[in-house]
């Protein structure tokens, strides 16, 4: 599971209702990847994406700006 928190770069408070899209890299032949998208944060900023296990790596976009290309964690926060 990869949590997202996103939070408002002027006064870091939660953003909510931003999009947050989520696009892993395969890692072979019958691992070709995914893209986990459609998802807004909530009221504390947060997107929890249960269904995506980890080690992964991959790009975190966030209103359609990527903002993270690497491996991903269980808690990653970003500011916009």
């Amino acid at each position: 599971m990869v949590t997202v928190l996103v939070l408002r770069f002027a006064d870091s408070k939660p953003a909510t209702a931003v999009s947050v899209d989520l696009i892993r890299e395969g890692s072979g032949f019958l691992d070709i990847g995914g893209v986990f998208r459609g998802e807004y944060t909530n009221r504390d900023g947060e997107v929890r994406y249960s269904k995506l296990d980890l080690p992964a790596k991959g790009k975190v976009m966030v209103d359609g700006h990527e903002v993270y290309n690497g491996n991903f964690d269980q808690s990653m926060t970003f500011k916009i």
